[in-house]
């Protein structure tokens, strides 16, 4: 009986180290989802920021009597390739961001699960699926429901209308020439 009371200790000492390890990796994975979104949105807006002022460039350009074409022709292809790199900087961005999201919420699942579950909640959350009812501050319960159009948005899909709206106006600025 001696003889398992240490390999219990060692299970309990081992399951002891996966949860902290566990522990330190989710709080990594919410850090780094945390700082991936505020690196979409400084991006989001300098690349907006850019294509502004390639607006405001042609604008004058057009107004202008005599135009130079490489202001009228060359600022519109400008704007189509800061577009493009805008896409693919949003969607990088975008892609860390939800791979972070899933990598806090598979350790809140697997090893959290008795003790953390707002990642996992979130998520139900967001994909508009039934949950068990919580305990709401002041007493009751009512489970959490995202509103109608709270739950029809998604934030990069409109991220990325935006885009093409730059790059519908580049566009038409190059037909128009």
């Amino acid at each position: 009986m001696n003889e398992d009371r240490p390999s219990e200790q060692s299970k309990r000492s081992h399951n002891q180290d996966t949860i902290e390890n566990a522990r330190v990796g989710y709080q990594a994975a919410v850090n780094l989802w945390t700082c991936e979104g505020q690196l979409i949105w400084a991006r989001f807006s300098a690349m907006l920021l850019a294509n502004s002022i390639i607006v405001a460039v042609i604008g004058i350009v057009i107004s202008a009597d005599r135009a130079l074409p490489v202001f009228s022709v060359g600022m519109p292809i400008a704007g189509l390739i800061l577009c493009f790199v805008w896409t693919l900087m949003t969607k990088r961005g975008f892609d860390y961001y939800v791979y972070w999201i899933r990598s806090a919420r598979e350790l809140e699942e697997e090893f959290l699960k008795d003790s953390v579950k707002t990642v996992s909640r979130g998520g139900k959350l967001v994909d508009d699926e039934e949950q068990e009812s919580e305990r709401v501050i002041g007493g009751g319960s009512k489970p959490p429901r995202m509103s109608w159009l709270g739950s029809r948005l998604r934030i990069q899909s409109a991220s990325y209308l935006v885009i093409v709206v730059f790059a519908a106006m580049y566009v038409i600025v190059l037909l128009w020439n």
